[in-house]
């Protein structure tokens, strides 16, 4: 029996990443504890039940996981064909929820469209299909980025710039930023010039500057210069995630200690969820957190190398894309918390309460770890034939499944 296990476990692993599977099991159990424990006296006080929202995340962990094993029997062949295709239908999506009766409003934002047994956050479904269709549009113009010309630029910015806006229009600043900034990580690898980035980047941060400082959104920034000058108004929620963060020290004040997450901290199962962290865990608890997330983006980085090296350059632009899209959200998020970028909802990716946040991450990552698969695997197959009354063992390459335009060089 001993022998038989010891088998599966060995033929898994020639298909399974195990530091990947690994850093995902740590940051979804340290994610589950934190969330309940953040979430026990809003539950208390909103249901009656205070473990009302563990049990849902519980929920959204167990469809995620089955979701992601369907997802991960996909060949990213399929993922590379359909992304445009999926792209039209994400735009309609992001306009449906912009109509009322069909978006959902909650807290002044409309991101959601209500299903009536379920609501769906579409601007989390659509960071994941804008990444794929990137990277479906960087290997079939793969040599054209790499020129002088802005001409191969215009379809992907402009794409970018109809997602943008119709999320300010949500309005989800927060998402905004995190699209931007993979999208031209994924340009720069792809090889587009730094030089035209910076102009592309500088043009971006003239044009947002007006929605940045309009309304609601610009009392928010002008708070974030001085939270403690207005600590009971538009600076609260800062305020109090400092103090949250404060209390925390080196150690922490153990599981279940926090004081801010009692009604003083709003959202502290969602968008200051680090905070919370932070006060029961401490500076010790921040660095394993920092720790964590560091990994698994540089797990992404590495299995988007090793599909590169076997010119699977789909694959590689996106495992790419979900390395700087796992590394700048949680970097956000903890920037937020610490009062060091200013306000804007962004869940910190396994940790944060929330079903789309945390069904599209878990199907994210059983799209990464297919893509290891296909690098490490996919490339060989085998052939059984008779020789001489013996069986033999051969092997053929599989037929390819990506173009060999688009090559990147990490």
């Amino acid at each position: 029996m001993l022998d038989s296990l010891d088998t599966l476990l060995t033929r898994w692993s020639k298909y399974l990443d195990a530091e990947l599977l690994t850093v995902v099991l740590l940051l979804l159990g340290f994610g589950l504890v934190m969330m309940t424990s953040a979430s026990v006296a809003t539950g208390d006080r909103l249901f009656g039940d205070e473990s009302y929202f563990m049990v849902r995340q519980l929920m959204f962990i167990g469809m995620g996981l089955v979701i992601a094993i369907f997802v991960f029997q996909v060949p990213m062949k399929f993922w590379q064909n359909v992304g445009v295709a999926f792209l039209p239908i994400i735009i309609i999506l992001l306009l449906a929820v912009l109509i009322p009766g069909i978006g959902k409003q909650v807290n002044g934002s409309r991101r959601w469209i209500n299903l009536g047994f379920a609501s769906i956050q579409v601007s989390e479904v659509a960071k994941l299909i804008i990444f794929m269709y990137l990277a479906s549009y960087m290997v079939r113009h793969g040599d054209r980025l790499k020129s002088d010309a802005y001409k191969p630029l215009l379809m992907p910015l402009l794409v970018l710039g109809v997602i943008g806006g119709l999320l300010l229009l949500e309005p989800d600043f927060g998402t905004v930023v995190v699209v931007f900034a993979t999208g031209l990580a994924m340009l720069f690898l792809g090889g587009v010039k730094l030089s035209r980035l910076a102009l592309l980047l500088l043009s971006t941060i003239v044009v947002m500057v007006p929605f940045l400082m309009m309304g609601y959104r610009g009392r928010r920034i002008i708070s974030f210069l001085d939270p403690w000058k207005d600590s009971t108004g538009i600076g609260y929620q800062v305020t109090n995630a400092l103090m949250a963060i404060g209390d925390g020290g080196w150690l922490g004040s153990g599981l279940g200690g926090s004081v801010q997450k009692q009604f003083y901290l709003p959202e502290a199962h969602n968008d200051f969820i680090f905070a919370v962290l932070a006060d029961e865990f401490g500076f010790v608890g921040i660095v394993i957190t920092l720790f964590l997330y560091a990994w698994l983006v540089k797990r992404a980085f590495t299995i988007g190398l090793n599909a590169d090296k076997k010119k699977q350059y789909f694959g590689a632009y996106v495992a790419y894309a979900i390395g700087f899209w796992m590394g700048f959200q949680s970097l956000f998020h903890m920037g937020v918390n610490l009062a060091i970028l200013p306000p804007k909802g962004l869940t910190l990716p396994f940790m944060s309460y929330g079903g789309s946040s945390l069904l599209v991450t878990i199907v994210a990552m059983a799209i990464l770890m297919r893509i290891h698969r296909e690098a490490v695997v996919g490339t060989v197959k085998k052939k059984v034939t008779r020789a001489k009354g013996k069986q033999a063992v051969k092997t053929r390459p599989a037929r390819k499944t990506v173009k060999k335009t688009g090559a990147i060089h990490v």
